[in-house]
């Protein structure tokens, strides 16, 4: 683990001391303390956490450039931000420069505070500090497809979320396409099988890898950047995947029926295609095999422009900073909180407020 040493600002004391800040194989703890590392913090993380209980990704975050572990509090804080779950009553006395808390608690109303959302990241397996220049790198790949999708379908069957409509489970996308959209949907044997059919040209279909077949992790961005659209069915226990970040960081637009789930929404025919039911999703799709080249390379500066103001970390820590309040409520969007509370989702949730308009009224005002 890396050592302790005099460390400029910006800098973070980070203490973590809830089970939960440590689910999903350590991605979590991955996800807080990349956001800080890469835009320019360092980060000293109090050292309480069980090395068995961080799992392959908490273990990734601990060996970050810009992390190290130490069991002391900094004599000085005032320059700092404290991070932390829940609240160590000694170190909120102290004087800091921002005080960050992390809470998972999305479906809740907060009526008399206005939490930010931490925006949805990347899998850690594609973060890195060079990530911002493969990105750049990746939005200028040749386009050798219309629309792509690769991503584990197996279980993938339930929809546990009913507001404001009950989602299409993956599945049953993908299966939709497959049964209903004939020559328009190829089934892709694998990364080999995907290179020769796009080796002739452009191929205006959706392609679709066979569940069994995956793209390498060290292709997979620049993949996704081949493509000028990708299916995002939700994932298994919420809408939300890294699939969808991934494709908007390369510029590739997200056909999804989650959009809702952003923050601000992703708007239909802007910067990404909604879709909501069976017949839904295949008319969505035949319009999307439809559109001109002007209308595609729109909508991809628009994704593009949406993922740096909104869901790079950098943006994000900018709006941390500018906030005026000491003490700032920041949101995680966790697999245990949406499996725990999906029924409490409603037009009052924090995570949803202002976005309950009608389907028509809203892809009116949008199509315009």
């Amino acid at each position: 683990m890396p050592t302790i040493k005099d460390i400029g600002a910006p800098t973070v004391f980070a203490k973590f001391q809830s089970k939960e800040m440590l689910g999903e194989m350590g991605r979590l703890l991955f996800w807080v303390l990349n956001t800080f590392a890469s835009s320019g913090y360092q980060i000293r993380l109090f050292d309480n956490l069980s090395r068995a209980a961080l799992d392959k990704y908490g273990r990734l975050a601990c060996a970050l450039p810009q992390v190290a572990l130490t069991g002391a509090v900094p004599p000085e804080t005032e320059e700092m931000i404290y991070l932390f779950d829940k609240e160590d009553r000694a170190l909120a006395a102290r004087s800091w420069r921002k005080r960050v808390q992390i809470r998972f608690d999305v479906f809740s109303p907060y009526w008399f505070s206005r939490p930010m959302i931490v925006p949805y990241p990347m899998h850690p397996v594609h973060a890195g500090a060079d990530l911002v220049a493969r990105l750049q790198r990746h939005r200028e790949a040749r386009k050798k497809m219309r629309i792509f999708f690769s991503g584990d379908t197996k279980g993938y069957v339930a929809s546990r979320i009913k507001y404001p409509q009950p989602k299409l489970p993956r599945s049953e996308v993908i299966d939709t396409i497959l049964r209903n959209a004939g020559e328009k949907a190829l089934l892709v044997g694998g990364e080999e099988d995907l290179d020769r059919r796009c080796s002739a040209g452009y191929v205006n279909a959706c392609l679709i890898m066979e569940q069994d077949s995956r793209i390498q992790d060290a292709r997979w961005l620049e993949t996704l950047a081949t493509s000028d659209f990708f299916l995002c069915p939700p994932g298994y226990v919420m809408p939300m995947c890294h699939n969808t970040v991934e494709a908007m960081g390369v510029g590739t637009i997200p056909i999804i029926n989650y959009a809702e789930w952003f923050d601000p929404s992703l708007e239909h025919m802007r910067n990404c295609v909604v879709f909501h039911d069976r017949s839904d999703l295949l008319a969505k799709m035949d319009q999307v095999l439809a559109m001109d080249q002007g209308r595609i390379a729109a909508m991809r500066q628009a994704v593009i422009a949406y993922y740096e103001e909104h869901l790079a970390p950098q943006s994000f820590m900018r709006k941390v900073e500018a906030s005026n309040r000491s003490k700032v409520t920041v949101l995680l969007i966790t697999d245990a909180n949406v499996s725990r509370n999906a029924a409490k989702l409603n037009a009052r949730s924090v995570l949803i407020r202002g976005k309950g308009r009608s389907r028509s009224s809203l892809e009116r005002r949008q199509l315009t």
